[in-house]
């Protein structure tokens, strides 16, 4: 007669999650690991990025004074034109008034 030793399927589930939960343990102890670069931490300068937002301001500035300039001083002539395919229109230019 031959016996044979079964063990309960219970206690086999049991030590199945105890490994699972002994190795995911050992990995959250031991970090990621090198498999993603880490970011490295830059100081931002902050007086860079404000001269560097106020030169934009002073250039925008200076394009709108430009055009400004040009609408106050040079006439300039519009056509426009109807969105609708059916019709088109222009209309007849016109200086700016004062």
């Amino acid at each position: 007669m031959s016996t044979t030793f079964e063990a309960p399927r219970g206690r086999i589930v049991r030590v199945l999650i105890a490994a699972i939960l002994t190795v995911t343990c050992v990995r959250v102890w031991l970090g990621p690991g090198d498999v993603l670069p880490r970011a490295a931490a830059q100081i931002p300068d902050s007086g860079l990025q404000r001269k560097k937002m106020l030169d934009e301001i002073q250039r925008t500035n200076r394009l709108l004074e430009q055009i400004h300039h040009t609408l106050e001083t040079q006439t300039i002539k519009v056509r426009v034109e109807s969105t609708d395919k059916t019709k088109k229109s222009a209309i007849a230019p016109r200086s700016p008034k004062h």
